[in-house]
């Protein structure tokens, strides 16, 4: 089958719980799009099916440029399928490869996610499974999340699922989804838009590390340790981190979701306030080894020399005029 309704398919580019996917042609638009075929097993309960057309009506209006689009939930020869935006660009895992980002570049990452969060909680809506393998940076380098509110269909949000119910067995494909759990999730409890900022923030400290903050060796130790221990510090693990950005991870990771920011928009408001710290020189930013008040010593040191600087000029004035 090369079409779908209005869509020409144009090659494969991956296969997950909503089906075999494709690049396509929307012959009607004249745009690129992905084209998922939802399985027959699935689209023949029509529970189910029911609750996936209802979720894809409630994304379809979120329109942001931080949010891959999804066009459309249709029905073509009996086979049920969904058109999203096609995104050209590379995930965040494939940007990050193990390696930490300058801190600059994390923090404008790291705002953009949260306008995007922002946009889908004003919907009413939660991603629901936010990781590096659902953040796309594009081209041009601005951010897009994809599959968004789509979690309780995805192969993401089955794997959230069983990790709350049977870490152990979680197979090793699913190993990239668990170390993003927030704690209430882990618990197997529901979680609201303070979830996504909790996986914002684990988010957060791998690109500023360049490791998971709470990764084990095990799926069953990595989710004992999202619930119960406390992430070491960003700039422990990378001095060049600043500490006010320690200090906005930490909210972020906190454990009992009321010390957690309380919405995206005021978490990007926050980060938007540390931007400046990265204009000034290097020896000024707070830093692990400048402490304090080998600053304040450095400053008065130089306001010294000016001061004596000074004084010889008056001097030679006088001198001159005299």
């Amino acid at each position: 089958m090369n079409e779908v309704a209005s869509y020409q398919l144009l090659e494969p580019i991956g296969h997950g719980a909503l089906g075999e996917a494709f690049r396509a042609r929307d012959t009607v638009h004249g745009r690129t799009v992905v084209v998922k075929r939802v399985p027959l097993e699935l689209s023949g309960d029509d529970a189910w099916l029911s609750r996936f057309r209802d979720t894809c009506a409630e994304v379809s209006v979120v329109s942001h440029p931080g949010v891959a689009m999804l066009y459309e939930c249709g029905s073509h020869e009996g086979q049920t399928f969904v058109a999203q935006e096609f995104v050209a660009g590379q995930s965040l895992t494939a940007l990050l490869a193990g390696r930490p980002l300058n801190p600059r570049r994390a923090l404008e990452i790291a705002i953009e996610m949260a306008d995007a969060l922002a946009a889908l909680h004003t919907a009413g809506l939660t991603h629901g499974d936010l990781r590096p393998d659902t953040v796309i940076v594009t081209q041009k380098g601005h951010v897009k999340l994809v599959d968004a509110g789509l979690s309780a269909f995805t192969g993401g949000g089955r794997m959230r699922q069983l990790a709350a119910a049977d870490p152990e067995s979680i197979p090793a494909s699913g190993a990239s989804v668990v170390k993003y759990l927030s704690p209430e999730q882990a618990l197997g409890q529901v979680g609201d838009a303070r979830s996504d900022l909790f996986a914002l923030g684990s988010v957060l400290y791998e690109m500023l590390t360049g490791q998971p903050a709470f990764e084990r060796a095990s799926a069953s130790d990595t989710v004992l340790a999202i619930v119960g221990d406390p992430a070491a510090r960003p700039s422990a693990r990378q001095p060049a981190v600043p500490h006010a950005l320690d200090a906005a991870v930490a909210r972020l990771l906190a454990k009992p979701v009321d010390r957690r920011y309380q919405s995206a928009s005021a978490f990007g408001d926050g980060l938007r306030a540390l931007k400046p710290i990265f204009d000034e020189p290097v020896d000024e930013l707070d830093t692990p080894g400048l402490a304090p008040s080998g600053r304040r010593s450095r400053v008065l040191w130089w306001a010294v020399l000016a001061t004596v600087f000074a004084a010889g000029i008056t001097w030679l004035l006088l001198r001159s005029g005299s």
